[in-house]
């Protein structure tokens, strides 16, 4: 899970954790491996128990992402004197991305049009979660992040104008509705 969307948009690669940094985060647990393994399963226990407190979708990919963004920050060389502090702003900060992204889906169902007088059937839901699910990852988070962040910042963030951020929403959301529309018709 990147960092932001626009590392992505721009075509920068994403941070992804590998033996060097892996090596670095359990040194930093503790010197003793087999205790600092004890404490990695532990931290990320308790992360783990946070997002799913928090009601947060995928609790376990959160808490594997927190303690990679963790490792990050110590394989750039960052000080960091109290690891569990440290874990737990960053699940902070996923615990408000998984939260907007949430809103984003919500919102995306609220501008998905009407099939019926109504509203949606269960079965349009969730072939909308279905087709948001198969969208590219830097599809699905933008279209949760246009209708759940400001739009403004969203366009400087992505470094193109509000026009453009419509027009990019606008593919995805026609993307959505023919593949919604053939799930819905497949019925």
């Amino acid at each position: 899970m990147p960092e932001s969307d626009p590392q992505i948009s721009q075509g920068r690669k994403r941070w992804e954790l590998d033996r060097a940094g892996w090596d670095t985060l359990m040194t930093a647990l503790a010197p003793d491996r087999e205790l600092a393994g004890h404490k990695y399963e532990e931290l990320r226990r308790r992360l783990t128990d946070l997002f799913a407190w928090e009601g947060c979708e995928l609790p376990d990919q959160l808490a594997d992402e927190a303690l990679n963004r963790l490792a990050r920050k110590l394989t750039e060389g960052i000080a960091i004197p109290h690891l569990d502090r440290y874990a737990f702003g960053i699940a902070r900060f996923l615990v408000q991305e998984d939260l907007r992204a949430r809103r984003g889906r919500q919102a995306a169902l609220r501008q998905f049009p009407n099939q019926n007088a109504a509203g949606r059937s269960p079965s349009m839901v969730a072939a909308l979660e279905e087709c948001l699910a198969g969208l590219p990852d830097a599809n699905r988070r933008l279209i949760e992040r246009y209708y759940a962040d400001d739009r403004a910042m969203l366009a400087r963030e992505l470094g193109i104008s509000v026009n453009a951020l419509r027009n990019r929403a606008l593919r995805i959301r026609e993307e959505l509705f023919e593949c919604v529309s053939r799930k819905c018709d497949d019925e």
